[in-house]
C-alpha cells in the first residue's frame, strides 16, 4: 500500500534522527505498508548494503520514541551482525 507523501515525510522525520544516532552513515531511502495494513516496512541503506526494518503498523504508531529506539538498535543488530 502506498503512503501519501506527508505520511511517509512525518515517519521519515521520525525515524532519521535515531537511524543517524545509531549510525550517522545509516541512510533513509523509502517506507511502506503492507497491503494488510498490519506492517510497516522500513528501507534504509548503509553504504551499498540495504536493509529493511519491519515494524507492527499500529505498534509504530503509537510507540514512544525510546522504545522505537530499541527496537531499531535490536534488528540493526541482528541485521549487521557477522555471520
Amino acid at each position: 500500500m502506498q503512503l501519501s507523501a506527508e505520511r511517509r515525510a512525518r515517519i521519515q522525520q521520525r525515524l532519521e534522527p535515531i537511524l543517524k544516532e545509531c549510525n550517522p552513515e545509516l541512510q533513509f531511502i523509502t517506507v511502506f505498508v503492507d497491503s494488510s495494513r498490519e506492517n510497516l516496512g522500513v528501507v534504509i541503506q548503509l553504504d551499498e548494503r540495504p536493509l529493511l526494518l519491519k515494524f507492527g503498523w499500529v505498534e509504530f504508531i503509537s510507540i514512544p520514541d525510546n522504545l522505537l529506539r530499541e527496537q531499531i538498535v535490536a534488528q540493526l543488530n541482528q541485521k549487521l551482525a557477522p555471520r
